[in-house]
């Protein structure tokens, strides 16, 4: 075969990877676990999102804060202050990193001189070298965990609703994980007290 062939198959397998890649949307998930006990007198009331003195002066949990006020809106409450806000919300937010094998694929990959994969290891001959598809490596894993509580003043602070939305990502983006978390929290409220679900959202 001519390295003329050669180029010509390289190209031809980039732009086929190219148009898989960018024809797979991404997707983002959540584990969501709540429970509630919601009034059904409950809409258009007013609620008071308040922080605890260790969160009061921090920029990460003010952002936490915006992005629960941003996504609480679908519910149907106002945001008003303490002395007239019938619900109560606080918040919690955690962020970590952890280290894991995980499993990814990897394909087919491109040699000048081609091959594929057998039994007995690589053959080289062809265009592509067929290693195994998928292979476990180490890689980074960003944790976070948006939990959310709200009571209920008018029935001297009873709980009314708890929930508690995880997930876990390769990307680090803070910002972007606490609005789709608070997303999630909020996501068919009140739902189903007890329940676990997963929440599944497609990122354009």
């Amino acid at each position: 075969m001519t390295r003329h062939n050669y180029l010509l198959r390289y190209v031809l397998f980039f732009i086929t990877a190219v148009l898989l890649m960018t024809g797979c949307a991404q997707t983002w998930s959540a584990k969501v676990l709540q429970f509630e006990h919601w009034p059904d007198d409950a809409s258009g009331a007013g609620y008071y999102l308040r922080l605890e003195p260790e969160q009061q002066n921090n920029l990460e949990y003010q952002a936490v804060a915006d992005a629960v006020r941003a996504a609480i809106g679908s519910v149907g409450l106002v945001e008003q202050d303490s002395e007239q806000a019938r619900f109560t919300l606080t918040v919690d937010f955690g962020h970590s990193i952890e280290r894991k094998w995980v499993e990814r694929y990897q394909g087919p990959l491109f040699s000048p001189f081609g091959g594929y994969w057998s039994g007995f290891g690589p053959y080289w001959g062809g265009g592509l070298y067929y290693g195994p598809e998928w292979v476990v490596v180490p890689a980074e894993v960003y944790q976070s965990t948006l939990s959310v509580r709200i009571t209920d003043n008018s029935h001297d602070g009873k709980e009314v609703y708890r929930a508690t939305a995880t997930t876990e990502r390769y990307e680090d983006n803070v910002l972007n994980q606490l609005r789709l978390l608070a997303e999630a929290v909020f996501a068919d409220f009140p739902g189903i007290s007890g329940h676990s679900r997963i929440i599944e959202k497609r990122l354009d």
